[in-house]
């Protein structure tokens, strides 16, 4: 196939198959029928019909050269009268094993065509699955990537925590040093959790010892308030004594 040829089909293709659509400068005698026939079953189809069309051409020239003699008298007449009739049978019996041959390839062609049609619908249905799955793909990698970013972006209480560094958490416990980042963060978070139950224990004992002491010195206080008491009635009883000691002196 010519450039020009290619060109114009390349054109073609690229527009909708109505003459509204067809490229401006687009010759329909630019392209060669046969050039078109790209599978096997339409070259065999064409070219019976080529030769089913060169066949008819050639009865009809020959007919038009060899004109019926309506009423053929002499002999030489006579002769050549049934040698034209005869090479005119010769010839319809060609074109006609021809067209029987062009029928046949036509079916088959038919057939043929149904078969690729009915194979292109599933190849499409099988395209069409996997673009649908890919699709999907897509989706849920759009999906798993905003919960990944999620996650990583997420104001995990953890990170608050007020962790020992990791430098001196290692020198204090040396076996982690072979440990993953995820398994030692667990070790430190446990850590940590160790300490503050430690120091809650350490805070229950203090407020036992506070509670002690306020107890203590609420004991005391009533104590110190009866011997104020004591006091006062000891000195109302002193009274008479004091004033018979006076007049005495």
């Amino acid at each position: 196939m010519g450039a020009a040829q290619e060109n114009a089909l390349m054109k073609i293709a690229a527009s909708d198959n109505t003459l509204d659509h067809l490229p401006a400068d687009f010759d329909p005698t630019e392209l060669v029928v046969a050039d078109l026939m790209d599978t096997e079953h339409c070259r065999r189809l064409y070219d019976a019909i080529q030769a089913l069309k060169m066949s008819a051409s050639d009865l009809v020239e020959y007919q038009l050269a060899n004109p019926k003699i309506p009423h053929p008298t002499t002999r030489e007449e006579i002769e050549s009268e049934r040698k034209i009739e005869h090479e005119i049978q010769k010839k319809d019996r060609a074109i006609k094993s021809q067209l029987s041959a062009v029928k046949t390839y036509y079916r088959q062609s038919v057939m043929k065509v149904r078969e690729e049609k009915a194979k292109t619908a599933d190849d499409k249905a099988v395209n069409d699955t996997l673009i649908l799955g890919l699709s999907n793909l897509k989706y849920e990698e759009q999906s798993l990537r905003s919960e990944i970013a999620a996650a990583e972006n997420y104001d995990h209480k953890y990170t608050k925590l007020p962790l020992i560094p990791v430098n001196e958490f290692l020198d204090q416990f040396p076996d982690h040093r072979s440990t993953s980042e995820h398994d030692l963060m667990i070790a430190r978070i446990e850590h940590e959790h160790q300490d503050r139950v430690k120091l809650e224990e350490r805070r229950q004992e203090k407020l036992k010892q506070k509670q002690k002491l306020i107890a203590e010195v609420k004991k005391s206080k009533e104590n110190l308030t009866n011997l104020d008491s004591m006091y006062d009635k000891i000195e109302e009883a002193m009274a008479p004594i004091r004033k018979v000691l006076a007049n005495d002196e």
